[in-house]
């Protein structure tokens, strides 16, 4: 830079400059280094935080007018990566807002849309696309993405010549249908004239790396399309650290979990019962850790002793010898006490043995989703190998290869915040041990081998599909028998510190009365204080005939019809299989009959509860 534009640049910020002489040279030494689209982008950049500091003073508007324009300017010639997601559970939208984080911090202009927000005709004026979007259930798009996925395949979606797009599915091997809603709208955009920019790739549940991997390899063809040389320099590594990436804007999340103390480990189901249900109550800062009735609590856990070391035995290993997992090389017994899941088995690992081997059994359980799902109940993978390698034919890193990482496992919260400010209640169901004596991973943890006083790794996993209605006076239905009856303890406990005036309808189902009423003095008080209306049990082995919420909602078909009618939302938490299915049927039954109208009209009328946000599953 000459020494007339050096003292010009001087002349305009001596007054107010609060550099010394020597940072000034520095940062237009810097300047003078900068493109046109640097300075555009890093001006606005300064603009926005200038003013998410509050530091823009009055007397330099002129500047900040200056920044925005220049950030018009730049955003008008920039062409803007539109981000959509699809998302049951929150994992979805998490990697979503990732990207927009990683694409912005290299000068790449983003926006970030539910699906949930976004129609297929707004695609018309979108040129690059990067879409995040799960599978729920067997093969069917998650709640916020239903009714995009109806307009994509109607006869009514548009042409899309001019979109460049990008797809990530997330799914569950363990699914018949893996990833299927990511891979139908894949083609389904290219059969509109969609043009793919990068490979699709499918997630399965220990989603993080391929995710990570796909936005590595993507943003730079992004960035190839969006014409600009902006580079990941200093400036960029300044944004990276301003705009940490953090998707649920929280400090502690699966990668830094809270350390939390365990209260309380009750059980809530007597003797006798075909259940083993417990109340857990942990305790939380309430100043680092705030959550909302609907969210789910993400627990980090690890294998227990005895699973890793029956699995070492087998294996006769000392637990030292080194062996590869995910591109790390560490002692075995650390793999499997810290990053392989053993608890659930993996579809890839059983397809895998039964390629080589010669039990028929073995060979149903890798080719038939419901043998598959049937064997899963009841085993692990020691169990596995026990049955089906017990000549130990298949070597250990073979094995080891086809297996998934630990992944957090998620809990409806039982407890509002407005009542329990710095506790988080659980409700968990401990399934019956396998013939080794194992347990579920996070449920063993909680429920038999820690105890009160003890330490539990724990986020909060927002759950934006699955919230209270903004109206205090609008009435609401909850259906959650057994443990799904947790989050609707946090409604009713909501509802009741704020004073909502809105009616309350619970329908709960469970074996047996006598063993299995999960929290009935708390339901009790609160049908005597008036706060609970009405309340529909189903117990279904307390009679010769089975009787299951579903049944209760056809009986109840007028009352529950006249609710619909008076604006009342609808919940529904628990299995999705079955339960929810069933449930479904049942509403779908009572609009149709109650309401005068043919099935296909009432499924339309349950779809636009769904679209109002007036009929919520948290289901799994």
């Amino acid at each position: 830079m000459n020494s007339k534009n050096l003292a010009l640049i001087h002349n305009i910020s001596s007054s107010t400059n609060p550099l010394g002489d020597a940072d000034q040279l520095q940062l237009v030494q810097l300047i003078n280094q900068l493109d046109v689209q640097q300075s555009l982008w890093l001006s606005g950049y300064l603009a926005a935080r200038a003013e998410l500091l509050g530091l823009t003073p009055d007397s330099d508007q002129s500047l900040a007018r200056s920044a925005e324009n220049a950030t018009a300017k730049q955003s008008k010639e920039q062409p803007k990566l539109t981000v959509l997601y699809g998302s049951q559970t929150g994992n979805g939208e998490s990697v979503a807002k990732q990207l927009q984080l990683q694409a912005e911090a290299t000068g790449i202009a983003t926006e970030l849309f539910s699906l949930a927000d976004f129609t297929v005709k707004q695609l018309k004026n979108k040129s690059l696309l990067a879409l995040i979007i799960s599978t729920h259930g067997e093969g069917e798009a998650p709640d916020d993405a239903e009714q995009f996925y109806e307009q994509l395949f109607s006869s009514k979606a548009p042409e899309l010549d001019q979109l460049k797009y990008a797809v990530l599915a997330l799914g569950d091997s363990s699914y018949e249908l893996f990833c299927q809603t990511g891979k139908e709208i894949d083609l389904r955009l290219a059969d509109l004239g969609a043009l793919k920019i990068h490979q699709r790739v499918d997630c399965d549940v220990d989603f993080d790396e391929s995710a990570t991997n796909w936005m590595a390899a993507l943003l730079p063809e992004i960035k190839q399309l969006t014409e600009t040389e902006t580079s990941v320099d200093n400036i960029t590594k300044l944004h990276l650290q301003a705009n940490p990436i953090n998707a649920n804007n929280s400090v502690f999340n699966k990668h830094n979990p809270y350390q939390s103390e365990i209260l309380t480990i009750q059980k809530i189901t007597a003797r006798g019962s075909s259940k083993n249900t417990f109340h857990i109550e942990l305790a939380v800062d309430p100043e680092l850790i705030r959550y909302q009735p609907g969210d789910s609590l993400g627990v980090v856990a690890q294998n227990s002793v005895e699973n890793v070391q029956q699995l070492l035995d087998y294996w006769q290993l000392k637990g030292t010898e080194l062996f590869s997992f995910k591109g790390q090389k560490l002692a075995i017994h650390q793999l499997l006490k810290a990053h392989i899941e053993i608890t659930q088995l993996s579809k890839p690992c059983v397809q895998f043995l039964a390629q080589s081997s010669n039990y028929p059994e073995l060979q149903n359980i890798a080719t038939s989703h419901q043998a598959f799902t049937d064997y899963c109940q009841n085993n692990q993978l020691l169990d596995l190998l026990q049955t089906f390698d017990s000549k130990h034919q298949t070597p250990v890193q073979d094995i080891l290869d086809q297996l998934k990482s630990i992944t957090p496992r998620l809990y409806s919260i039982a407890s509002a915040q407005t009542t329990t400010e710095d506790e988080i209640h659980l409700t968990i169901n401990l399934e019956a041990a396998t013939e080794n004596g194992h347990y579920g991973l996070a449920s063993g943890l909680l429920c038999k081998h820690t105890q009160v006083g003890d330490e539990v790794s724990i986020y909060i996993e927002p759950n934006d599909n699955f919230r209270l209605p903004e109206n205090k006076a609008a009435p609401i239905i909850m259906i959650g028998p057994g443990t799904g009856i947790a989050p609707f303890r946090a409604f009713m406990q909501h509802r009741q510190a704020t004073a909502s005036s809105g009616h309350n309808w619970l329908f709960f189902g469970n074996p047996n009365f006598s063993s299995d009423f999960l929290y009935q003095a708390e339901w009790l008080k609160q049908k005597k204080a008036g706060v609970l209306n009405t309340i529909s049990v189903a117990f279904s082995r307390d009679q010769t005939n089975k009787v299951y919420v579903q049944n209760k909602i056809e009986q109840q078909a007028a009352e529950v019809w006249q609710w619909l009618e008076n604006g009342a939302y609808l919940y529904v938490c628990g299995d999705a299989n079955r339960m929810a299915k069933d449930v479904e049927k049942s509403l779908i039954t009572v609009i149709s009959e109650q309401g005068k109208v043919n099935l296909e009209s009432a499924q339309n009328y349950l779809k636009q509860l769904k679209r109002n946000h007036r009929y919520q599953k948290d289901v799994y």
